[in-house]
């Protein structure tokens, strides 16, 4: 059987890949000054390929949302206020000697982008609160040193609680944070970044 043809080996994109991969492990090890100087090329490089991305990003979502406005479809108000904020963000930047310190993106930000970060981060409480009352419960196998683990992090933390509590309490939550807690998150880290790797080098060769 045939394999289609998204999915047969596209060795010039293998080959790119690993050399890419020896060049940044490479500029790791700091083997040479020359060394050092081109991979600092490379990643100038990379960053001008990401920012070409990036704006051709925009003008793609630029172009469809203004094909929406214009034949009406549905939503289509929403998408008249982000072209709006998109065109006003750009021009104060661009129009601006100052750039992104400009007035108006310095507006834009404090009123509108960083009040809707704030909300939008306000509104977790309610989702981890949804899911302690779903998964921390004494009955479930493991739910009770879960449920004394938060509660004694969450307690340990607020700052009105700090004068009534045993400073030896407070050393024990903050080695925990710092040992478990962050050799668990790095491992976490290290454990996607590895498993992206290796789908894409999976995706490379046709084995997906």
């Amino acid at each position: 059987m045939r394999s289609s043809p998204s999915l047969r080996p596209n060795w010039f994109f293998s080959a790119l890949l690993a050399a890419a991969l020896l060049f940044v492990a490479a500029g790791r090890l700091r083997t040479g000054t020359a060394l050092a100087a081109l991979t600092a090329t490379g990643y100038e490089w990379l960053l001008l390929l990401a920012a070409a991305a990036f704006f051709l990003g925009v003008l793609n979502v630029l172009w469809l949302h203004v094909r929406r406005i214009a034949l009406g479809q549905r939503d289509w108000g929403l998408s008249l206020i982000l072209v709006a904020t998109l065109l006003a963000v750009a021009a104060g930047g661009l129009l601006n000697p100052a750039g992104s310190a400009s007035p108006l993106s310095s507006w834009i930000f404090v009123n509108l982008i960083a009040p809707g970060q704030a909300a939008l981060f306000a509104m977790l409480i309610f989702f981890m609160a949804a899911a302690a009352f779903q998964y921390l419960r004494v009955g479930r196998p493991g739910g009770v040193w879960m449920l004394t683990g938060a509660l004694l992090i969450l307690v340990v933390q607020m700052p009105i609680a700090g004068p009534w509590l045993p400073p030896w309490l407070g050393a024990l939550a903050q080695w925990w944070i710092d040992v478990p807690g962050m050799a668990a998150l790095r491992g976490l880290l290290l454990g996607s970044g590895l498993a992206t790797l290796v789908v894409g080098l999976r995706m490379l060769v046709g084995r997906v």
